[in-house]
């Protein structure tokens, strides 16, 4: 007997595909992209979301997901975005870094480097930005960002933080954390786990209310779901899942994003072909989910809606409540 997915069910009418943006682009997370697609990323800021692009382009989205004001920047190559409560920070090549509150008008901040900027947080009023070859600057909104001292072997690929940590990770397998900013510690999770797990390369790490979580690949190429309380001690999650028609199977691809869904208190991992999976405090209920024919490449969310965002100007909202 066939199933029916009960998420694309319910949210037929909740479709939004926006046609109207006019602007050509498509959009994308900000790692893990197909190098055919013009990178980009999108977060909450507000009632709504914004979005930005590689090509400058920043588009502000509404709680219904509708595109209430656009703005280019010339010379500016976005691929990361970051939000609080106050401010929106985006970043990408060539060392700039901007800021905006609720006015939508961007200044920049003095990085102090051409580096392109791989990632970035707001954390205890600070700008944090994340470089290649273990570089992570720090600084006010309005002065120069200076050197952090944290000591890493990789490239910086992910920052996240709440109201009391900000954490980190590297290619090489460096995660760190600090609450105030200023003293970090650091772990070599391949080096502490050595024998225990495979050697992982990750790029993504999300900081929530209670829990820490990475994602990545190891190294026969098999995607990898750690959790953490404090930062100290990771415990794996296997990526077992049940798929639309009851089956059992184990995930083979690595994740291009991962949110976090507090009301229903679970994880969402966006894959390739359109498809999410849910990961709940129950490690046997993880399911599949095949949501849409386009390619979705960025995923963000509030306390009402989540939005997914992909090729050709694809906009969807989910309501958390369907999930």
């Amino acid at each position: 007997m066939e199933r029916r997915n009960p998420i694309s069910k319910l949210l037929q009418p909740l479709l939004l595909v926006v046609a109207c943006f006019g602007f050509g682009f498509s959009f994308s997370s900000d790692f893990y992209v197909d190098k055919n697609l013009e990178t980009m990323s999108v977060t909450a800021f507000g009632d709504g979301f914004v979005a930005i692009s590689e090509n400058g382009c920043i588009n502000w989205i509404s709680a219904d997901g509708k595109v209430v004001q656009f703005q280019a920047m010339q010379n500016v190559t976005f691929n990361t975005v970051a939000a609080n409560e106050d401010f929106l920070i985006s970043a990408g090549s060539d060392g700039k870094i901007y800021f905006a509150n609720e006015d939508k008008v961007f200044k920049p901040i003095h990085s102090g480097t051409v580096k392109a900027v791989n990632c970035l947080t707001l954390f205890k009023n600070k700008v944090l930005a994340g470089y290649n070859s273990g570089e992570l600057r720090t600084g006010s909104l309005d002065e120069k960002l200076e050197f952090a001292n944290v000591e890493l072997k990789g490239n910086i690929l992910s920052l996240s933080s709440n109201e009391a940590y900000c954490y980190g990770l590297t290619d090489h397998g460096d995660i760190f954390y600090t609450s105030n900013g200023t003293e970090w510690n650091v772990i070599d999770f391949n080096e502490m786990y050595k024998g225990y797990y495979q050697s992982c390369t990750f790029s993504k790490i999300l900081v929530t209310q209670n829990q820490i979580a990475v994602v990545g690949e190891n190294t026969d190429g098999e995607p990898v779901l750690y959790f953490s309380s404090k930062g100290s001690v990771w415990t794996e999650r296997p990526l077992v899942y049940t798929d639309e028609e009851g089956f059992k199977a184990k995930l083979n691809e690595i994740p291009r994003d991962i949110f976090y869904d507090t009301t229903n208190d679970q994880y969402l991992l966006l894959l390739a072909h359109g498809r999410l999976m849910t990961i709940p405090s129950c490690s046997h209920c993880h399911q599949l989910y095949k949501i849409t024919e386009a390619e979705i490449q960025a995923i963000s969310g509030n306390d009402k809606n989540i939005i997914l965002v992909g090729e050709n100007d694809y906009v969807q909202l989910i309501n958390t409540e369907l999930l």
